[in-house]
């Protein structure tokens, strides 16, 4: 054992390594013990411990980790040197371990099944209903209602499913990592992250299924847009000086928001009238017709990248590898933060056709808009780079194990 006694942890051992996890070096440290003088039974990080009780007479011995790991009393904390080397291998061994909590689960229900179905179906015609006439809202507002909150349930079904699948791969990814630390672990890691790769290609066409590859391309279509110039029209006069301005920040809202979701882009107008709504403050007049003005500029917007996007159509598509980083993990007390934008991520699941999990990497195959914007803007802690651009015939699993992910540039 370390020789280092000045700071201890006191850690569960007997709950951390299970028999079957291979120790490698680590099986030959002493650690100290506390048994029944029969030398029977479970070994024991505290000699207080209520089992033993009922012992005549205690010894303390010190033994290998790798003899007593299946003997150690589950219940037990045993005091460690903090720079012990058993303590960064009990929390690789917990990395891994961890995937356990997503296996065997029960299969869903019929009722999970069709609700699944119906979020599907509803999320293809757009986040929210179809809008109404006024005769119609008037005529059936209980069903409006209803329809409401069927889509309600179909975003946060989708929500639902892009989180579990984010955070199923960073487990994954966690637990690679401890492998990578710890090559001595991957036959018993082998099974466990073989049946989560499973589990995490459902999730991932679940929550592909919910997402629609013409909203994706659109988005990257906005990028390329040229900033509309800005001229004057007869809805913008309740603004006054505060026109142009107002333009150029209805511009920006609209766009980046589009360019970063998933939803369509008539989905994404709310953010144009949140601008319009700050500019007038308090004021009301001319605030129709300012938003009426905005709504067809909106459209026009639209318009433009629809055009753009079924320009490019023809376009050969492209084989982009990427590494989603993981969740980050924040303080213990808060939840963890997703770097990737809400189009990255139903990109990468979308257009899905390789997966590597010893190394977490995915190949894409993406139409051409789509690879461009990932190329240039993907998120910063995450690699992006063409496969195969001199043109090989290698299959994409083939190509992606000879990829080696660097840093993009900060």
């Amino acid at each position: 054992m370390s020789s280092t006694r000045g700071e201890l942890r006191h850690v569960m051992l007997g709950s951390i390594f299970p028999p079957q996890v291979p120790l490698g070096p680590n099986r030959d440290i002493l650690i100290t013990c506390h048994a029944s003088a029969t030398g029977k039974g479970k070994l024991h990080g505290n000699p207080e411990c209520r089992t033993l009780r009922a012992a005549a007479s205690v010894d303390q011995i010190d033994i290998p980790f790798g003899e007593a790991v299946e003997r150690l009393c589950a219940n037990c904390r045993w005091p460690l040197p903090t720079d012990s080397p058993i303590l960064p291998l009990g929390a690789a061994v917990n990395e891994v371990d961890s995937l356990t909590i997503w296996l065997d689960r029960e299969s869903k229900d019929e009722e999970d099944i069709e609700a699944q179905r119906d979020a599907a179906l509803a999320l293809a015609v757009g986040d929210y209903p179809p809008r109404a006439s006024d005769e119609e809202e008037e005529d059936d507002e209980a069903g409006r209602d209803e329809e409401w909150e069927r889509y309600d349930r179909a975003r946060n079904i989708r929500s639902q499913r892009h989180e579990h699948w984010r955070r199923l791969h960073s487990y994954l990814t966690r637990s690679n990592e401890a492998v990578a630390k710890y090559p001595f672990l991957a036959p018993w890691a082998e099974g466990l992250q073989t049946r989560l790769t499973a589990v995490l290609d459902d999730e991932r066409r679940a929550f592909a299924a919910l997402v629609q590859p013409a909203s994706l391309l659109e988005a990257a279509a906005v990028r390329v847009l040229p900033t509309p110039q800005f001229t004057h029209d007869p809805g913008f006069a309740g603004l006054g000086a505060e026109a142009e301005k107002t333009f150029r920040r209805a511009w920006y809202a609209w766009s980046q928001r589009a360019i970063w979701c998933w939803r369509r882009l008539e989905d994404q107008d709310f953010s144009v009238y949140t601008v319009v709504s700050d500019a007038f403050g308090r004021r009301r007049k001319g605030k129709p017709e300012a938003h009426a003005a905005f709504r067809q500029l909106t459209a026009d917007w639209i318009h433009q990248a629809r055009k753009e996007a079924g320009r490019t159509v023809s376009t050969p598509w492209r084989l982009v590898a990427v590494k989603a980083p993981t969740l980050h993990r924040a303080h213990h007390s808060e939840p963890e933060r997703d770097t990737l934008t809400l189009w990255e991520a139903a990109v990468i699941a979308t257009y899905q056709v390789a997966f590597n999990r010893k190394t977490g990497t995915t190949a894409l195959l993406v139409p051409h808009l789509i690879a461009e914007q990932l190329l240039a803007c993907a998120s910063p802690d995450m690699p992006v780079q063409h496969l195969a651009p001199d043109g090989s015939a290698l299959p994409a699993e083939a190509l992606l194990e000879q990829w080696i992910p660097e840093p993009r540039p900060s």
